[in-house]
């Protein structure tokens, strides 16, 4: 029933199927009945230790959270590793496009003014 509300109530808003089924995987991945045992990994990767937090009180939680890393790694999302360096060699490369684009737009407007 959790699962049908979280995926029913984030997901209302989601025009894509694909987006939609990442959602309910995700959501039937974390949202298990092992997810109440101590000691519980919420993400399955040998490089990163995430587990349930071990108390169930307000004091326990906000412990817990504080605990989590300032810029969370793309294994959190189920992403590999390296995810974020693909993501800027992409963009990188999309920027050198656009400034050759540039200079090749420049380069002729020179050659028609002379």
């Amino acid at each position: 029933m959790i699962r049908h509300l979280v995926v029913e109530t984030y997901g209302g808003k989601i025009d894509n199927e694909g987006d939609y089924r990442l959602l309910t995987d995700l959501v039937r991945n974390l949202l298990t009945p092992s997810a109440y045992d101590t000691g519980h990994k919420l993400v399955d990767d040998a490089d990163t230790n995430l587990t349930v937090p071990e108390g169930t009180s307000l004091p326990d939680y906000l412990e817990w959270i504080h605990k989590l890393p300032e810029r969370e790694p793309p294994t959190y999302l189920g992403l590999p590793a390296n995810a974020e360096k693909l993501l800027l060699v992409g963009l990188g490369q999309t920027m050198i496009q656009n400034v050759k684009k540039v200079t090749d737009r420049l380069d002729d407007q020179e050659k028609l003014m002379a």
